[in-house]
């Protein structure tokens, strides 16, 4: 028996009018339109060619039990095949007739009062920038644009701070003009300051620092990791990436915080029966328990909310 990890992003819905002037605000689009919309085609009127391959809805529709509406999407591929084998025959390649294809699925909730999308990510299938592709394809509207915007929590860095245990820390330099190289690394408080001064002496451009506590538990020195998130904060344009690995307390996940662009997001893990893929409806109830003000949890719309207000 084994777990497989899956990660949740949220989207706000939104759409612009060709005409709309760069300072007009984003519109909340109504997605339940385009659910009406796409379910008055059948499954092939809404496939659509993409990216050398097909993608298309499977469902959207609302469901009476768990109070949302849920939407599941496929890449349709038909490259790349995998094999299959027997155990006591050799490996074949698996066999596909020409209307087959190998179906990478990936599952939403639609939160219809907030215009949010709660997207499962599976880097097989469609991404959000794919999902936004394929919205706009079956709109089909010359003067919108439908847009997923990601919803970021106010502020990544106090997130990180009320951290019990810190497990990782990646760091990637920009690449900044040697003029202004000694100006900007003066002012640096945190070891990233001695790393950087030793990347220099190979005359690179760029570098990346990675260091975590280990295989086993534990924490990153929490003054020095508060050091250096005052570097990353105070010292932006000196770093390209910043990520922390960062635990809350001791019963909770492992969470990890893209402290630059970090985007609201959960994480769970489903056991996989041998031979079993992972249904839609599964991943739909694990979303539901997940967001849902109704479940005996966290109210993760409720934080949704906050974030967009």
């Amino acid at each position: 028996m084994s777990y497989r990890i899956v990660r949740f992003e949220y989207y706000q819905v939104v759409f612009r009018k060709n005409d709309d002037g760069p300072h007009q605000r984003d519109r909340l689009f109504e997605l339940v339109r385009w659910m009406d919309k796409a379910n008055k085609k059948s499954l092939e009127g809404r496939t659509y060619d993409y990216h050398q391959e097909r993608a298309r809805l499977e469902r959207a529709y609302w469901d009476d039990e768990l109070n949302f509406f849920f939407l599941h999407f496929d890449r349709l591929r038909d490259t790349n095949i995998p094999s299959k084998a027997k155990a006591d025959d050799f490996v074949v390649p698996l066999d596909l007739d020409d209307d087959e294809y190998i179906g990478e699925e990936v599952s939403a909730l639609y939160d219809n009062q907030n215009h949010v999308l709660m997207l499962q990510r599976n880097r097989y299938s469609l991404g959000p920038e794919g999902i936004e592709e394929y919205l706009n394809l079956l709109w089909d509207n010359s003067d919108e644009t439908i847009y997923l915007r990601p919803i970021t929590p106010p502020d990544a860095f106090a997130l990180v701070r009320g951290a019990s245990e810190f497990r990782k820390i990646n760091i990637r330099l920009a690449d900044i003009p040697e003029s202004l190289q000694n100006t900007l690394l003066s002012r640096l408080k945190s070891p990233i300051k001695g790393i950087v001064n030793s990347y220099r002496e190979y005359k690179g451009k760029n570098a990346q620092v990675l260091i975590t506590v280990g295989s086993g538990k534990g924490t990153l020195d929490p003054d020095t990791v508060s050091d250096t998130l005052d570097d990353l904060h105070d010292q932006r344009e000196l770093f390209s990436k910043a990520e922390i690995a960062k635990k809350d307390d001791e019963d909770s996940k492992v969470e990890l915080i893209d402290l630059f662009t970090h985007k609201a997001h959960d994480l769970t893990s489903f056991r996989m029966e041998h031979r079993e893929s992972l249904n839609h409806y599964a991943i739909a109830k694990e979303m539901y328990k997940i967001y849902s003000p109704a479940e005996e949890c966290d109210n993760r719309q409720a934080d949704i909310s906050h974030y967009l207000a």
